[in-house]
């Protein structure tokens, strides 16, 4: 059976175009037409008129929301994640780990490996490893009693799972540029994060095969003209893609704005960085052991840290539109085409075209989420 997506400005290269008809099939989509077509009998017509018809968000870092949190390690969990993504125009995702022992680490991954193509929403397409190998110096909310150096035994046990995609580690560690090294190997990607890495070792980190930084500023040196740090390794090199938290807590809207002036759309990613928390009420919870705190929608460990967000990316999306005075085109490729170059993802998703998947959004004038599309099914509608 084929969809129709009708009279449709769709994002394409950083650019919106108007055509007649998106078609989609078997979860591809098939052919993007400004000709009249005959459509075939038993198809769906999806309206679109005055909407913008973008790829799906991708969410490379996304621990939990409405109480369920990835280190449940139960279905039921990433059930409730993948519905609650759907809802927010997220179509993949990437369940991200705490720092924990190896036990609830390997549950995590064996949860994923036993239920993530049986969600009903968005897709988890793999697993973000946050922590333990990270500097205990800038651990933020992770706990410290997991955190620990790289041990070759046990991350070679993620990479034989096939499901572990990302990891953040501090490259400064000892045994961190080894790490890295075999992640990279292994098509692993990391993300420099939790780190008090010199700009030297940022720069070692990127040749050695690092290619993120886990929300940058947050958990790391921070920058000095005389001491450029880890903020500056990250900042300079466009080898590295960096991950920021546009909720106007983790950064201020003028940093959000230098970051994409320094950066660009093509090596910048929204993400949300959430928690269980995020849409419930203000409260407390726990996370892995640890007591959560979220007061006027900001979570915080015990010690007054940040801990994670309370973001969906579709707030996100309008905040960095906000924060940096630039235009839709600009933004949606930092949620869609950025994470999916950066992932390995190209010819799949990230972008409108022949072939690729069938992972859409439909957005209103007010940029809301009106239609999610996962697989070329509707998995939320807003009406």
């Amino acid at each position: 059976m084929k969809t129709y997506i009708n009279d449709v400005t769709f994002l394409s290269d950083f650019r919106f175009s108007h055509v007649r008809n998106v078609i989609i099939e078997n979860g591809k989509i098939i052919e993007i037409s400004n000709s009249a077509i005959k459509h075939e009998p038993g198809s769906i017509e999806v309206p679109a008129t005055g909407r913008y018809l973008c790829p799906g968000f991708i969410d490379l870092h996304f621990h939990g929301a409405l109480g369920s949190d990835t280190m449940d390690g139960d279905f039921n969990s990433l059930e409730i994640m993948s519905r609650y993504c759907g809802q927010h125009g997220v179509t993949s995702f990437y369940p991200t780990t705490w720092a924990a022992d190896s036990q609830a680490i390997t549950k995590v991954i064996e949860n994923f490996k036993d239920h993530h193509e049986k969600l009903s929403g968005s897709r988890a397409i793999g697993l973000h490893i946050e922590g333990p190998f990270i500097n205990p110096n800038y651990k933020g909310a992770q706990s410290i009693k997991s955190i620990r150096n790289p041990d070759p035994i046990e991350y070679q046990r993620w990479f034989n799972s096939m499901v572990v995609k990302l990891i953040t580690c501090a490259p400064e560690i000892p045994g961190g540029m080894d790490f890295i090294q075999s992640a990279a190997k292994n098509n692993i990607r990391i993300s420099i994060g939790h780190s008090g890495a010199t700009y030297d070792q940022v720069i070692e980190a990127a040749n050695n095969g690092a290619s993120q930084a886990t929300h940058l500023f947050n958990g790391m040196q921070g920058l000095n003209h005389r001491v450029p740090g880890t903020v500056g390794g990250l900042l300079e090199d466009n080898r590295i893609s960096v991950q920021i938290i546009c909720d106007g807590i983790h950064l201020h809207p003028s940093i959000v704005d230098l970051i994409i002036r320094m950066k660009s759309s093509k090596n910048t990613i929204l993400i949300t960085d959430s928690i269980c928390g995020a849409g419930l009420p203000d409260g407390d919870y726990e996370i892995n052991g640890n007591s959560l705190s979220v007061k006027n929608g900001i979570a915080r460990n015990s010690e007054g840290s940040l801990a994670g967000s309370t973001l969906s990316l579709d707030i996100a999306v309008r905040n960095t539109m906000q924060f940096s005075r630039k235009p839709l085109e600009e933004i949606i490729p930092m949620v869609t085409t950025t994470p999916a170059i950066e992932m390995g993802l190209s010819g799949t998703k990230g972008y409108i075209k022949p072939g690729y998947d069938a992972d859409l959004i439909l957005l209103d004038n007010e940029i809301t989420i009106e239609k999610t599309i996962v697989n070329g099914q509707i998995v939320f509608s807003k009406n």
